[in-house]
């Protein structure tokens, strides 16, 4: 066989495999890249501090998937929301790449330890060990406990705060006290009246005339004196004279 009969049989098939790869060009021109088609890649935007739905949602209207990170305590930041993200902002990725988000697990808690009946050096070390600390100003109150002791804290114990957080401590001033006003010349219903109006109370009362005391008579003796710092609900015992009945 000639090589031009040769030709001429064999054309028709290489216009054929021509036609055929000049098709698929064109498929592939069309409908695998077709005109106006987005770029393979991005900018990642910037999630930080959106809770983790709403970063998740700007993530995809930009072409990214959201991807759940490690959770990590943070005092100020509220928990599910964004404090980290791989990769960072800003930066060109491939469309639908994950993009890793760190979250805020929010504060650590922690348990308030009862240090009530504590020294205020005890009350300390206690709330260290348990993650808290006491607040240096010192707030003091009157209790018929020793002074310097702890009666109350805020928060109380027993109760959850973050951790780390500053507990107040109230110490006790020791007992209230009161000045003893005068007496003398006072009935015994005035003197009592006047002592329960105080906080205090009339202790015993002592008759000095031998004749007895009528209404009329007088507190001329008081113990404590007048002047004397007693703490609140102390006794005035006193002794009367006068108004003897005949």
């Amino acid at each position: 066989m000639t090589k031009r009969a040769w030709w001429r049989r064999a054309w028709p098939f290489a216009a054929a495999a021509a036609g055929g790869f000049a098709l698929a060009w064109i498929v592939i021109g069309v409908f695998v890249f077709p005109p106006g088609a987005p770029p393979a890649d991005g900018t990642v935007p910037n999630v930080i501090g959106l809770s983790f739905d709403a970063a998740a949602t700007r993530l995809q209207q930009d072409g990214f998937k959201a991807q759940r990170g490690e959770m990590r305590f943070q005092q100020s930041v509220p928990k599910m929301s964004v404090i980290g993200m791989t990769p960072v902002q800003g930066t060109r990725q491939p469309m639908g790449t994950a993009v890793v988000l760190d979250l805020s697990a929010g504060p650590q808690m922690g348990v308030v330890p009862n240090v009530v009946g504590m020294q205020r050096s005890q009350a300390d070390s206690a709330l260290a060990a348990a993650g808290f600390t006491s607040n240096p100003d010192t707030v003091t109150q009157a209790s018929d406990q020793p002074v310097g002791t702890v009666i109350a804290s805020q928060p109380a114990g027993g109760a959850g705060a973050a951790v780390p957080s500053v507990v107040q401590l109230v110490l006790s001033a020791g007992p209230a006290t009161i000045a003893v006003p005068d007496l003398t010349g006072r009935t015994i219903v005035e003197a009592r009246v006047l002592l329960e109006q105080l906080g205090l109370a009339l202790g015993d009362v002592t008759i000095l005339n031998s004749g007895g005391a009528g209404d009329q008579a007088s507190v001329v003796q008081q113990n404590p004196a007048a002047g004397t710092l007693v703490p609140l609900g102390a006794r005035v015992t006193v002794s009367v004279s006068g108004g003897s009945t005949p």
